[in-house]
């Protein structure tokens, strides 16, 4: 079988971090050879390689910038890969450039997020894809941004949506009552994407106004000016005891199972994981109108959407989800299982993946 490899700044807790090395395992359970490159020592899904009999290959000579290139194309000319899948901005340019100087190589890049603005760097990364073979964006906003904006590329465009492990991330065996206090589970990095300081100022105007609200938040603390800010907006909304920060979760499943709702407020997204999770673990979800979400979240089916800009609305949506029956969220939380096994299939994943290998 075909030699793959699959490269990644690292395999750190993130969403792209999850589908690339969730992508490795399938290919190796369908018998290619199959190694996970990463440069920054971020390991959080080594474990589960490891667990799955997948290399997963730190590379030290990699870490400096500066070096990088040479380094990897070192070893990628010792490896002899016959196809590189390149996963985020930096190994996805610079698999580009390699494959440019005649690098023997099929090469995929894969597009994680929503672009929203076209500035130098952006144009710069869209040039260098000229060099790939195949671009995989996980969103279909995604897919028509390449095609509005770069049309040359759009014959190389094959959108392959994140998957879900239903079997992982289901209902509790033992479903959980509601809780007096409505438990809202968010997950994300603390960074200016995930909207957190308007979302914060929206759950403060939901408790002052006397709804019984806690969220907790997990996700990675990039302890920068952004988190700082966040930090003082629970402060400043007086709700040390009613919205929580807490480290990644290697076990997160069981934080969806223990929720009452899940929220996504970002600005913007690819095809997010997170959300697809809650929704597999039977969850209502409530989530920003933008991106993909319209076409994962069903009004009054599944869950909720709002303008992620608007803090009132935020506030006015939440506090529709508090106010709606028992009964009716319980129909929402099923509804959600029930789109998570028709939208995020790991069979439909792999295919089609291994359509393009």
């Amino acid at each position: 079988m075909p030699r793959i490899l699959c490269l990644i700044e690292s395999i750190g807790s993130g969403g792209a971090e999850r589908q690339l090395t969730g992508l490795a395992v399938m290919l190796k359970q369908l018998g290619y050879e199959v190694e996970v490159w990463y440069y920054v020592k971020k390991e959080f899904y080594l474990p589960y390689l490891q667990e799955n009999r997948v290399v997963g290959r730190y590379l030290p000579d990699a870490a400096n910038a500066k070096k990088r290139i040479f380094a990897l194309r070192k070893h990628i000319k010792t490896y002899h890969p016959d196809t590189v899948i390149s996963y985020s901005t930096s190994p996805s340019m610079i698999t580009c450039v390699l494959k440019r100087l005649a690098a023997k190589f099929r090469l995929i890049v894969s597009e994680r997020n929503t672009t929203q603005q076209l500035n130098r760097s952006e144009k710069l990364r869209f040039f260098c894809y000229r060099w790939a073979d195949v671009i995989v964006p996980n969103s279909h906003s995604q897919a028509k941004f390449i095609d509005d904006h770069f049309p040359e590329l759009s014959s190389k465009v094959k959108v392959i949506t994140n998957f879900v492990d239903t079997e992982k991330f289901k209902p509790s065996d033992e479903p959980t009552p509601p809780h007096e206090v409505t438990r809202m589970v968010c997950v994300g990095r603390l960074m200016r994407q995930k909207n957190l300081p308007r979302f914060i100022e929206a759950v403060g105007k939901i408790v002052t106004t006397g709804y019984k609200l806690h969220v907790d938040w997990f996700g990675q603390d990039l302890n920068d000016a952004y988190s700082e800010e966040c930090h003082k907006a629970i402060q400043e909304h007086h709700l040390e005891q009613n919205f929580v920060f807490h480290a990644p979760s290697s076990n997160i499943q069981e934080e969806y199972q223990k929720a009452d709702v899940f929220c996504l407020p970002s600005l913007y997204e690819g095809f997010p994981n997170v959300l697809c999770e809650a929704m597999s673990c039977g969850k209502p979800v409530l989530c920003s109108r933008v991106c993909d979400n319209p076409n994962i979240v069903h009004e009054e089916e599944n869950g909720l959407l709002f303008n992620p800009l608007d803090v009132d609305d935020m506030a006015v949506v939440i506090k529709h989800y508090l106010d709606t029956p028992l009964e009716k969220r319980i129909e929402m939380g099923q509804k959600s299982r029930e789109f998570a096994f028709e939208l995020f299939s790991k069979d439909s994943f792999i295919q089609k993946y291994n359509g393009i290998l």
